[in-house]
């Protein structure tokens, strides 16, 4: 591009340098060339008249002849003329000779008709090539601001653009940051200066904490003003003193990039020992967690940071980039604000985590899950209420896992909104499975994540499977945890208002563990409060869990809750929370949970109901919903 810009700019000031003193001379030359023509027409017509008066003696009056030839009009340049007779020879001449070049017109003397002679004008062209001259260096100087216009400016403005292009194609536009493919480039030129001068670089992987939060809450437009804020406090903090002396990034390059949303990247040459490095880690984390004053009120935001060493941890880019992904996350799982070093030991976690997501992800196309059903019961009577549904992986060489080994796993993957649906969908075919063969109506409890409570499509999901089924909505409780309500109120406000209004009874699991208000009791729309069963292990010999216990079923009373006290399995447990009027309870007292078709016949030896009716003849069959 460049090139033919440069090309074009020459061709059109070339044509303008040379077409100004063409045309001027062009111009000069015709006008010399009319003037001539004329004067010799005129001095030969007058010789012509003198030859005519004086046919034999017109060539020996050589002073008459040179005073015609003399007559000039206003025009006084310099010219020479001559008048020739017939054989050539030179009869008479106006002036001395001109410098040459010479420019000459001629024109015929006749005597009765017949050519007697030549007049000959001649004028120096010298005059005309000077002024030509003048116009070739004017030609110059014009077409020199033809090719500054039309080369040196566009080209710059050309340079200017493409300098702003390649900056928006290396840079964060938000913070003006190197971005991913910058920091990637950065990072292999890095290593292999480090390689080459045998030292160890430092690759920081820092990820703010609970950042999404700040987006949902305040904006994102408040969101993307405190990223600029911290990438200018990370920059500040790696140029020069972090918050407290001493806290310098280590002699050589640094580089702070953005990769996207809320992680940021650096990237230490000459990193130093690890307490060197440490210290810049504590420095970085330090510059984030200063408070910071935004659109009038103050955000408090910590950050998690992983940190790789080269050669160390690794020799290749990609891999040197996982590895401090990895330590990032294994700071935010030890309780964030903090930073960590990748290790071996950490590396082997990851990958079985890569396994335990592959293998999470396979369960779900071949059905691997199933659930199992832990019995409820009234606490006055010893009726058999309901059941809460649990989930169990049956994995292919490894046998029934239980859900804390993987629970989490479904949530960090986003599979536990599927595996939701699945549960739903199964517990209330498998409560309606058990009305068609005979069993009391029961109530079926179902867990629900973060993920599946936050899912859109929550409340229609569960109208469809109420539905297909057939089951009656109040017999279908969702159970949600104290923090999982608290973590958008609105949200959490509408959906509960959305599943109430189905008739869906919702309650709250774990209840005494959680960091929220009591005032969200009255404001949301709830049925039953399950008391942890860490308030429930010590009594009735604790107590101050047994006066907790007693303040929250009169608590819950007031509110026309019921109280599910959970984790109960001694009698003397049991006692003492029917003592309390407790409405239900749930534990290993009155049964572990089992596998759908060991529900009836548990129910057939336990249930007073059962006891008192006879198990129905269609319940030997022990239907059960799980996938085969």
């Amino acid at each position: 591009m460049e090139r033919l810009l440069t090309l074009i700019a020459a061709l059109v000031a070339g044509c303008v340098a040379l077409l100004l003193p063409g045309v001027s001379f062009y111009a000069g030359h015709q006008s010399q060339h009319s003037i001539l023509r004329t004067e010799a027409e005129d001095n030969a017509r007058a010789i012509t008249r003198l030859v005519n008066d004086n046919p034999e003696l017109w060539r020996v009056v050589v002073p008459r002849l040179e005073m015609l030839l003399g007559a000039r009009a206003s025009d006084r340049t310099p010219e020479i003329r001559t008048l020739f007779d017939e054989q050539g020879q030179q009869v008479a001449r106006s002036a001395d000779a001109l410098a040459a070049p010479l420019m000459t017109q001629t024109y015929a003397v006749f005597d009765a008709g017949r050519p007697v002679g030549q007049v000959w004008v001649q004028r120096s062209l010298r005059p005309l090539l000077l002024q030509t001259g003048w116009f070739a260096l004017l030609g110059a100087l014009l077409g020199s601001a033809v090719f500054l216009a039309l080369r040196v400016l566009p080209l710059r403005a050309l340079r200017q653009s493409n300098a702003r292009l390649t900056r928006e194609a290396t840079h964060d536009a938000l913070t003006d940051l190197p971005n991913r493919a910058l920091f990637n480039d950065r990072l292999e030129q890095a290593m292999l200066r480090a390689q080459r001068h045998k030292r160890t670089m430092a690759l920081m992987f820092l990820d703010l904490d609970n950042f999404k939060d700040i987006n949902d809450s305040l904006g994102h437009a408040t969101g993307d003003l405190a990223l600029r804020l911290v990438a200018q406090r990370l920059q500040a903090c790696l140029d020069s003193a972090g918050p407290t002396p001493g806290r310098r990034a280590h002699d050589g390059s640094h580089t702070l990039a953005r990769l996207g949303g809320d992680e940021f990247t650096v990237l230490l040459e000459s990193a130093g020992t690890v307490e060197q490095i440490s210290a810049v880690a504590e420095g970085l984390l330090d510059s984030v967690r200063q408070p910071l004053p935004l659109d009038g009120r103050t955000l408090h935001i910590s950050s998690s940071l992983g940190i790789a060493l080269f050669p160390r941890d690794d020799v290749d880019a990609g891999s040197l980039m996982r590895h401090a992904d990895m330590a990032m996350y294994r700071a935010k799982e030890l309780g964030r604000n903090s930073w960590q070093f990748f290790n071996d030991e950490l590396n082997r976690g990851i990958q079985d985590r890569i396994a335990l997501d592959q293998a999470l992800r396979r369960a779900l196309d071949q059905q691997e899950f199933l659930l199992h059903y832990q019995p409820k019961s009234d606490l006055a009577s010893g009726r058999i209420t309901g059941v809460e549904a649990l989930l169990r992986w049956q994995r292919p060489g490894v046998g029934l896992v239980a859900p804390d080994k993987f629970i989490g796993a479904l949530e960090e993957n986003r599979l536990i909104v599927p595996v939701g649906a699945w549960v739903i969908e199964t517990a209330c075919a498998q409560l309606r499975a058990w009305d068609r063969a005979g069993m009391p109506p029961l109530s079926m409890a179902v867990n629900l994540s973060v993920r599946q409570f936050r899912d859109p499509e929550l409340v229609d999901r569960v109208q469809r499977v109420l539905q297909a089924t057939g089951l009656a909505p109040q017999r279908l409780e969702l159970e949600l945890t104290e923090s999982l309500l608290m973590d958008d109120n609105r949200h959490s406000q509408a959906v509960l208002n959305r599943l109430s209004a189905l008739g869906v009874r919702v309650a709250i699991d774990d209840f005494g563990t959680g960091y929220s208000s009591l005032a969200y009791l009255k404001r949301f729309k709830l049925d039953t409060l399950k008391l942890d069963r860490s308030f429930v292990r010590d009594l009735p010999a604790d107590t101050e869990n047994g006066a907790i216990a007693g303040a929250v079923v009169a608590m819950a009373h007031a509110l026309k809750l019921q109280v599910v006290c959970e984790g109960v399995e001694t009698q003397g447990q049991h006692d003492f929370l029917q003592r309390l009027g407790c409405d239900g309870l749930q534990g290993f007292w009155l049964a572990r949970p089992m596998p759908a078709p060991e529900l009836p016949e548990w129910w057939r030896r336990h249930s007073p109901q059962a006891q008192a009716e006879g198990l129905p003849p269609e319940l030997q069959a022990a239907p059960d919903c799980s996938p085969a």
